[in-house]
């Protein structure tokens, strides 16, 4: 497979998940903090933020605005004023158009500054990785609210 069509299947698998966690979610579930754990609209956020300063470490323009970082930075969470789950939502789908718009634009080998990898291919890897690592978050946290089980 061809290594661009093999990180859009994991970009786009990753987004639907994100979103089928998030698709029978009442704002106030979305906010709530359950045994601690931060809550379904902060893992949202986190994802959306973090691939916002992927974007930019690749020298891209970010749709993700700038308070986001005091909200959904690493090392945040818990009760906090977070902007309504649908305008997160949408940021977070604006983020991923970017995201493959660089991935169609760029070559796979193209530096990045970041110290955790090299290229934009090597980025967009850890984007697919971190996204599933934060919607086993969202499961859990599901699980913990009572929602349906969405996978396996």
């Amino acid at each position: 497979m061809d290594p661009k069509a093999a990180l859009r299947y994991a970009l786009e698998a990753t987004r639907e998940r994100v979103l089928r966690c998030l698709e029978d979610v009442s704002e106030e579930e979305a906010r709530r903090v359950i045994h601690g754990l931060s809550p379904l609209v902060w893992q949202a956020g986190h994802v959306t933020h973090a691939d916002g300063v992927l974007l930019r470490r690749a020298g891209r323009t970010s749709p993700v605005p700038d308070p986001y970082g005091s909200l959904f930075g690493t090392g945040t969470g818990g009760q906090a004023g977070y902007p309504p789950l649908d305008e997160v939502r949408g940021t977070f789908e604006a983020v991923h158009g970017a995201l493959l718009a660089l991935l169609d634009a760029a070559a796979l080998d193209q530096p990045v500054d970041a110290p955790h990898y090299r290229n934009v291919g090597e980025m967009l890897a850890f984007s697919a990785y971190h996204r599933g690592y934060h919607i086993g978050k969202m499961t859990t946290l599901r699980a913990l609210l009572g929602k349906r089980r969405l996978f396996g």
